[in-house]
Parts: C-alpha cells; sequence; structure tokens
C-alpha cells in the first residue's frame, strides 16, 4: 500500500485541439460514479480511449487522436487504471473459446504472468494464512453477488472440484464451463471479476458501454453490485441505456457535449 501514498482519483481532463478541431474540459470529475452520455459519434469512447492512454503513458495511442491531452493528477499519480472495453460479439463467435471475450475471462480466471487472476487471489491463502479468513470471507461475498444476479437463470458459480484453478457453474445436477454461457454472462462476470480483483483498494475504472449484451436487469443492478465489491473504486463509464442509472444514480451524468468548448463536429 506505500506505493498508493499521496495518490488520487482523477479530477480533471483537458484536451486542446481534439481532432484539430474542438476543446474539452471535464472538470470536477467525481470519486465515486461518473456516468457519460451522449449520442453516437459524441466522442464517448474516443475520450475515454484517451484517459486511458494517458494514464499509461502510451503516447502512440494519444497522438492518434490529434490533440493535446492533459489530466489531473498526472499520469504517475493516480490510483490504477482499469479498462474494461465493451465486447460486441458477432452472433457466430459469441460462444467459441477462443474469442476475445473468452480470452480476456479466461485471463482474469486462470493464473497469468501478472498475478491478477482469481486463481492467484485464491493462492494467497496458501501464501499468507493469516489473511485465510479474510479472503475466504471476499469470495464469499463475491458468490453472493454473482448468485444473486444469475437467480433467474437458475445458475449457481462455484470452483471446478476438476480444477480447483477454474470456476463453473451449476444448474440443478449439471455442470456448466465458462464456454458453455452466453455472451451477456461473460460480460457480467468479467466486468465483476476484474472489480472484485482489484482487492478494495482505491482504483479507476473506465468502462465502454458496460450495457452490451446484458440483460435490462443486470444493467440496473450493475453500478450497485460494482460498489459492493469496491467501493474505493472510482467509475467512469459510457452509456447509451437509462437502465445503467435508473436505480438512484441519475444524479452522476454528466452529458458529453457540455464538456465541449466549442462546438462539436458533425460526425
Amino acid at each position: 500500500m506505500s506505493s498508493e501514498i499521496g495518490k488520487s482519483y482523477i479530477k480533471e481532463v483537458k484536451i486542446e485541439g481534439l481532432w484539430g478541431r474542438k476543446d474539452v474540459l471535464w472538470q470536477n470529475i467525481r470519486p465515486d460514479i461518473n456516468i457519460l452520455v451522449g449520442i453516437n459519434g459524441s466522442g464517448k469512447t474516443t475520450l475515454l480511449n484517451m484517459i486511458d492512454a494517458y494514464y499509461r503513458n502510451d503516447v502512440r495511442e494519444l497522438k492518434k487522436y490529434i490533440g493535446d491531452f492533459s489530466g489531473i493528477p498526472l499520469s504517475d499519480e493516480v490510483y490504477p487504471v482499469f479498462y474494461l472495453r465493451s465486447y460486441d460479439v458477432p452472433v457466430s463467435d459469441k460462444r467459441k473459446s477462443d474469442s476475445p471475450l473468452m480470452q480476456e475471462l479466461n485471463n482474469v480466471v486462470i493464473q497469468n504472468k501478472e498475478g491478477l487472476s482469481f486463481f492467484n487471489y485464491r493462492m494467497k491463502m496458501l501464501d499468507y494464512p493469516q489473511e485465510a479468513p479474510n479472503i475466504q470471507r471476499n469470495i464469499d461475498e463475491l458468490f453472493e453477488i454473482i448468485d444473486d444476479m444469475f437467480a433467474d437463470t437458475g445458475k449457481k458459480i462455484a470452483i471446478s472440484k476438476g480444477n480447483n484453478s477454474a470456476l463453473v457453474f451449476q444448474l440443478d445436477s449439471d455442470v456448466i464451463s465458462l464456454e458453455q454461457l452466453s455472451s451477456g454472462e461473460k460480460q457480467l462476470l468479467l466486468i465483476l471479476l476484474k472489480v472484485f480483483l482489484q482487492e478494495k483498494k482505491p482504483a479507476i475504472l473506465l468502462m465502454d458501454e458496460p450495457e452490451v449484451s446484458l440483460h435490462i436487469s443486470w444493467q440496473q443492478q450493475l453500478l450497485d453490485a460494482l460498489r459492493r465489491l469496491n467501493e474505493n473504486c472510482q467509475i467512469i463509464l459510457s452509456t447509451h441505456s437509462p437502465s445503467i442509472f435508473a436505480k438512484g444514480w441519475g444524479d452522476k451524468i454528466t452529458y458529453i457535449c457540455l464538456l465541449y468548448t466549442s462546438p462539436s463536429p458533425r460526425d
């Protein structure tokens, strides 16, 4: 935790000359929830992409958008930034094990070189036995949230008996692998796991249209579930769905058209 001392959430972003045509100024970004709305082509995804690139120090990516980006605080002074892009999977690929969505889901479930996976988190119980009860409580809470959201499907999440690094779902006497889930179920599980693996530490999550493939009831529950998993996570998301903010989050909306300090171009 010492590396987090002196760090903070994103407070302001400024772009001068985006696409060579307009300026953007977003001040007073909230430390909890920020919901960015606007019509298609208004620049929501571009803004998230630029925030992500800036805080990863990806100069090459930033140059794609033409414009001088600056953020407050500076890139080395913020909490860790995670970016979850939407996976609008073609119908023919929705259940393929090699789809980008499935690859990303496997990456957060199974052991990986970054050490940020559900398997790695569980293994901490062996490395730090004094933390084992707290780790197990956190896993129990995660499973409770997932089971609550999957209740209408009848599925319950479990750790595979044959492979303790794998997650599966149980439906009556059947065992369902992650590959067998629908694209919406995979998308929801990926989002929940990403936030869970922040381990309740201060973090920043960018999400581009998380409602893609999600049932309306899941959209309505999503922000409450994420806050329950990590109330220390600043969330900045774009959406076209009123269901995302329908249950008490309407005061967190920012209209992207109001961030332009010069006229928004036609797309």
